[in-house]
């Protein structure tokens, strides 16, 4: 059976928009890292092994998001080309 990557994310946390901003004020999810596995289970697995730091932090959720593109295989966007 193939491989599969997943991406894992956690909603712990808090994210800064600007060094400027005094309290966090974006919502969002922090990637934690990508493992790959036949599924989740063992994915999270090999995550765990390559990013072993993870478990000495106090995040404790952590989602898994199946990749169906590696990054440098996804289309950039920049957010300048869309201001006004």
């Amino acid at each position: 059976m193939r491989k599969r990557l997943f991406m894992f994310v956690t909603p712990d946390g808090f994210t800064y928009s600007s060094p400027h901003v005094l309290s966090p004020d974006v919502d969002n999810f922090q990637v934690l890292g990508f493992g790959e596995g036949k599924d989740e289970e063992e994915a999270f697995k090999d995550f765990l092994q390559s990013n072993g730091w993870v478990l000495d932090t106090h995040f404790n959720e952590v989602i898994s998001i199946e990749v169906k593109h590696r990054i440098h295989e996804g289309q950039v966007f920049y957010l300048t080309d869309y201001r006004t």
